[in-house]
């Protein structure tokens, strides 16, 4: 089975928040072509990771913060 929802360690807090696949502007923005990262949906987030785990996670640049930026990301 496949659950979108996962641990963000930056927006906080206990419970989970939905990833999405990284957007081609997001890979670039990187310098990745890599297509096993995802991203924290939540709003004001920057965070990505490697679907499997938070190792090798890392923040997005700020213009690609997601809306809602009165969230600390």
């Amino acid at each position: 089975m496949f659950f979108r929802d996962k641990h963000c360690p930056t927006c906080g807090g206990s419970g989970t928040q939905v990833f999405a696949p990284l957007k081609p502007e997001e890979r670039k923005a990187l310098g990745t072509h890599r297509t096993d990262l995802w991203r924290c949906t939540a709003p004001g987030c920057r965070w990505y990771q490697p679907w499997g785990h938070q190792a090798g996670g890392g923040r997005l640049p700020e213009e690609l913060q997601n809306p809602g930026a009165g969230a600390s990301a």
